[in-house]
């Protein structure tokens, strides 16, 4: 074997794993949460200032999760309030959630419209 062609696929090789991680790399949530969730089947607003730990406006009992949100490659883990808990994984998201930032901070959120 010709080590000029070894050479040149084994550079791209090493230039394709590469991008393929830094694509990945990108594709990723973000640290903190986006100020507007684009989730079908309605969109969420961001809903207040971040907080420390998950909480919603009149709900007094700790909050649960209640599965994850996403927009392509990014999401973030829900918290739902125990009675707003969807009771399938295909279930639709309550009004009022709150997203898990990824950057150690909570954002509540209503749905658009209500």
């Amino acid at each position: 074997m010709n080590r000029r062609a070894f050479g040149c696929g084994a550079l791209a090789a090493v230039a394709f794993i590469a991008l393929g991680i830094f694509a990945i790399s990108r594709a990723q949530a973000p640290a903190g949460c986006p100020d507007r969730l684009p989730y079908q089947p309605a969109a969420y607003d961001a809903d207040g200032d971040a907080t420390d730990e998950p909480t919603l406006d009149g709900v007094e009992e700790p909050l649960e999760r209640g599965g994850r949100a996403s927009f392509g490659l990014a999401a973030w883990p829900v918290w739902v309030a125990p009675a707003d808990r969807p009771s399938a994984s295909d279930a639709p998201l309550p009004s009022r959630i709150v997203l898990e930032c990824g950057d150690g901070t909570f954002q509540a959120y209503r749905r658009a419209g209500s």
